[in-house]
């Protein structure tokens, strides 16, 4: 019978495995019920940040969650991929968002974020792998992607990056997407500064650049495949007589590249090994060789790196050598300096834009292009004698520098390698500028304004102010009745916004900013917040609507704490504890929680239902939620926000939570509020007798009482009994048992049975 039943276990186990190898393909991703799909996914912009759009819809990273974070698939709420609306954000329904990838999207780097291509959004994540000791491997990151309906997710990963703050961008070539990335990493025996790319269809990791001296990706445009890099440059690489050179070689590669368009030759290096030290990885194409005096010198200098010596050309060229040094890629103009070995130490600034390089179809600079020849081409940006930082605009067509210095923010024109004709924007010192766009804010009138940071506040604070004035228009002085005419040309901060400064620069939907939040209590959630900054027309708000909204926003709060100078006859305060209760009520919208703490206090403490707070704040607090009496100059001033009516003297009216929120989070955040601006809530410390009213005191002594007598009595039977049942058992002798085996000599009674 055993044996049977262990041949139907086996078979079975077996059938159970085959089904498995059958169906394991099939398991390979995480499955879930998808949204409706996004027909409008082949419209997509802002990529790379916290925040991307199609024709219909925003998907959005829902707040800033850490690696450590749990990260279970399908639980996760914070740092998840949410989606809403397009339409929603439009009617205020920004808590209408639907789960598209539950899990904790997180990057150190925060120059990429996430991307949408061809129905998927690709994206990083904290791994859940474990080392030998079950500890999880929370700094590596997973390089995934989700379908865009969130119905399925890839369990494995395209590449995992044992760095968390790899710098990398998801970009797509001829309908292929590849990861492409610079690390620092230790390779054939060094640790040096890398190039890589990952094919996403075949995952195959391409080293496109080994050794750099420098690179720089597309800070503007997440989307570009090209990434510019600096070599230095070693004649007789690889032996014990290498000599290197006081120049160095510009390159630019893009994301595609699987082979060099040059060979290199190592035969003099004993024991050349390409698979073990290939000595020199490069894919990329020239774009300048700092090699200098092409005509009058070249030997001792010429290495089997210049590769742009070996054309047919008789060079005319005698200059120093150069170096390069990398400062900036936006939008597909390049920054750099060029320094020469008998010139300045700061060099010239030179701009290079992507169009001016000639570029084959398949991302190749042509032949056309002398990378020596090219250095002769080159006209100063600006001179090396200015070493500020600039960010640089077109401002009514022409090329702009803007400083944000110590002493201010100032912009003038570039003309020929000098920053000519500047004046001052703002005497706003040391600001962070964050973003520059062009805004319309009527049917006739749109500006090109500047958003910028200052210090204070938890986070980036946000100001703005339009650029594309002329000096006078920063310079006038006006009396407060005309400063409508003025405030376009003024900064100003947008309401109290603290926007979160370790993570992703904030981003634009239509009129609303999406921004992470470290406003107020939310400074320990971080969760994404909406503000609305559209007007009725439909246009972007300028800065004296802004100054308007910012005015009734000091209003409110300078009005809830009005109540603190209220005093009584006697000089007292006429409103004890309601200014913070107004402000609690303000945040949270929760008016029933001040009638529950008064009658907490009246059923645990004993208090009177005014001990905290008099029976006029109590009908305040209510009237303030129902925009009556001293409020009632709000109940016409509202938006509706997640289907409800939302007054101007609530904070979400000015700015609320996008996505949702964890039930746990939820919780803290509103106890939180109720810690900072509410009473404590009362706890009985009394000891059970004291909790006992005088009656029952007297009734609980009376049972003890009787309980005693009844016990006392208990025990008095229990002991008559026992002692008349001792009485009568028979004694030990009688007890024992006799057995008579005087007949039974025979008996072995230590002997074993036959029948055992």
């Amino acid at each position: 019978m055993r044996k049977r039943f262990t041949k139907i276990i086996c078979a079975a186990i077996a059938t159970i495995s085959a089904f498995s190898l059958v169906i394991a393909p099939a398991c390979n991703n995480y499955k879930r019920t998808g949204v409706d799909k996004d027909t409008t996914a082949d419209n997509v912009s802002s990529n790379g940040g916290f925040l991307v759009e199609t024709g219909d819809y925003v998907y959005f990273v829902n707040g800033v969650a850490s690696n450590t974070d749990d990260n279970t698939f399908g639980e996760v709420v914070k740092g998840s991929i949410q989606r809403l609306a397009k339409s929603d954000i439009e009617e205020g329904n920004y808590r209408n968002s639907q789960t598209i990838v539950p899990l904790v999207v997180y990057s150190g780097s925060h120059d990429a974020g996430i991307y949408i291509y061809d129905d998927y959004i690709y994206y990083t994540t904290p791994t859940i792998e474990m080392n030998a000791d079950g500890e999880v491997l929370n700094s590596q990151l997973d390089f995934k992607r989700t379908s865009l309906d969130g119905s399925e997710t890839m369990s494995d990963y395209f590449w995992q990056s044992t760095d968390n703050t790899v710098d990398y961008r998801y970009v797509e070539v001829d309908g292929t997407v590849y990861i492409l990335y610079a690390i620092s990493e230790s390779l054939y025996g060094s640790t040096t500064t890398n190039i890589h790319s990952v094919n996403c269809e075949t995952k195959e990791n391409t080293l496109l650049a080994y050794n750099v001296s420098e690179y720089v990706f597309d800070t503007a445009d997440a989307e570009n495949p090209y990434v510019y890099y600096t070599m230095g440059v070693t004649q007789y690489l690889g032996s014990s007589n290498s000599i290197s050179m006081s120049y160095n070689q510009l390159y630019r590669v893009r994301a595609d590249a699987t082979e060099s368009p040059r060979e290199y030759d190592f035969s003099y290096v004993t024991d050349y090994d390409a698979e073990e030290d290939p000595l020199y990885v490069n894919l990329g194409d020239f774009v300048f060789d700092g090699i200098g005096k092409t005509q009058i010198e070249t030997e001792g200098r010429l290495t089997q790196f210049n590769f742009a010596w070996g054309k047919d050309t008789e060079y005319k060229i005698n200059n120093s050598e150069y170096k390069y040094s990398l400062k900036s890629y936006e939008d597909g103009v390049l920054i750099f300096t060029r320094t020469s070995s008998t010139g300045s130490t700061t060099g010239n600034s030179y701009r290079l834009t992507d169009e001016t390089i000639p570029t084959a179809a398949d991302g190749r600079i042509e032949d056309s292009w002398d990378a020596i020849y090219a250095n002769s081409t080159l006209t100063p940006l600006l001179y090396g004698s200015d070493t500020n930082t600039y960010e640089y605009v077109e401002i009514n067509g022409k090329l702009c520098a803007i400083l944000a210095g110590s002493d201010g923010i100032t912009v003038g024109e570039v003309v020929n390698g000098v920053v000519e004709n500047s004046f001052r924007l703002s005497d706003d010192a040391s600001a962070t500028i964050l973003d520059i766009r062009e805004e319309q804010n009527s049917a006739t009138e749109s500006h090109l304004y500047m958003y910028y940071s200052l210090t204070g506040g938890n986070g980036y604070t946000l100001y703005r102010i339009a650029i594309d004035g002329d000096s006078d228009d920063y310079n006038k002085l006006s009396e407060e009745s005309t400063w409508d005419a003025t405030w376009t040309y003024r900064g100003i901060r947008i309401l109290d916004l603290d926007i979160a400064s370790g993570w992703f620069m904030p981003e634009f939907v239509g009129n609303t900013l999406f921004f992470a939040s470290e406003t107020d209590n939310m400074s320990d959630y971080n969760y994404i917040m909406a503000c609305d900054l559209g007007t009725d027309s439909g246009y972007m708000m300028t800065n004296s609507q802004i100054n308007d909204l910012n005015e009734k926003f000091e209003e409110v709060n300078d009005k809830i704490y009005d109540y603190n100078d209220e005093t009584n006859a006697d000089g007292s305060a006429a409103y004890q504890y309601l200014s913070d209760a107004l402000k609690y009520l303000y945040f949270t919208r929760d008016e029933g929680y001040l009638d529950e703490l008064i009658q907490a206090y009246v059923d645990i403490l004993d208090k009177s239902e005014e001990y905290l707070y008099s029976t006029r704040s109590a009908e305040i607090y209510h009237e303030f939620y129902d925009v009556e009496e001293d409020w009632a100059d709000y109940a016409d001033d509202y938006k509706m926000i997640n289907g409800e009516k939302i007054t101007a003297n609530f904070a979400d009216y000015y700015y609320t939570v996008a996505g949702v929120m964890s039930e746990d989070d939820e919780e803290a955040l509103r106890e939180s509020y109720r810690s900072e601006y509410m009473q404590a809530y009362p706890t009985d410390d009394s000891t059970w007798w004291e909790k006992l009213s005088t009656v029952s005191k007297v009734f609980f002594i009376i049972g003890m009482c009787v309980a005693g007598l009844a016990v006392i009595a208990g025990v008095t039977v229990l002991t008559i009994w026992l002692v008349r049942r001792h009485r009568n058992r028979p004694s030990r002798e009688e007890r024992k048992m006799f057995v008579d085996i005087t007949d039974d000599k025979e008996l072995d009674v230590y002997g074993e049975d036959d029948n055992n």
